[in-house]
């Protein structure tokens, strides 16, 4: 969550693909059984989601009948709440734990890496453009997000910004995203998206048919583009 408020969420799923992928190389290299930790929030803008599409959208090899996960507090109640929620939300992680293990994803084509980089990129310029070079951005989540009172409320176990007169970039993720999730806006899960994708489709405009390629045929693209679309219908610009 905090790579996304850093970055967008773009750049940071991606990224954090990657960054999988290479410690399965290490791995298979030195004959270790990796098991990948995962914590994740319980909104889409701090990593959040349906339990069974993130783990079926995790790259090839990283899931071999286990894994680790953090639940975030705020979702502790929706999974673990009563007894059937329990029973629930540990069939959504067993079946797509052998789901995944049976039948893995294939690896993403190269051409497919290549768009994905240079879309994460023109996303992170355009992200980091607004939340953190242009001027009047910091009154403007100011005013229309209860930022500060949640900085007033006890309700966190640890402070709302890392220091008092920072600005943005001490925030921490939590009161972030609670911020902008009250004014149903979302911020932080779509902005940027649209700039990469308009910069990849207007530079060539074959581009256009390997995006549907990559949705139709990549688990990791088709969840992340599946969940920003849901994020937009639950909005109210």
């Amino acid at each position: 969550s905090d790579s996304g408020k850093d970055a967008g969420r773009l750049s940071a799923a991606w990224q954090l693909y990657k960054a999988q992928e290479d410690l399965i190389k290490v791995a298979k290299q030195f004959g270790v059984k990796l098991t990948m930790f995962h914590g994740r929030g319980g909104t889409v803008g701090r990593g959040g989601g349906p339990t069974h599409l993130a783990i079926l959208s995790q790259p090839p090899d990283t899931i071999h009948g286990s894994l680790r996960v953090t639940v975030q507090g705020e979702v502790i109640e929706q999974s673990f709440g009563e007894e059937h929620l329990c029973f629930r939300t540990l069939q959504r992680f067993t079946a797509a734990t052998l789901e995944h293990g049976m039948h893995p994803p294939d690896s993403p084509k190269p051409e497919w890496r290549a768009l994905l980089d240079e879309m994460a990129v023109v996303a992170t310029e355009e992200y980091r453009s607004v939340v953190f070079k242009e001027p009047r951005f910091v009154e403007y989540f100011r005013l229309a997000t209860p930022e500060l009172e949640y900085g007033r409320m006890n309700i966190g176990s640890r402070p709302s910004k890392r220091k008092p007169s920072g600005g943005i970039e001490s925030l921490r993720a939590i009161p972030w995203i609670f911020a902008w999730t009250q004014t149903r806006f979302h911020l932080p899960v779509w902005l940027g998206f649209g700039a990469a994708f308009k910069h990849i489709i207007k530079k060539d405009i074959r581009n256009l048919h390997m995006l549907q390629e990559m949705y139709n045929a990549w688990p990791f693209f088709r969840v992340t583009i599946d969940l920003v679309e849901m994020v937009f219908a639950k909005g109210d610009p």
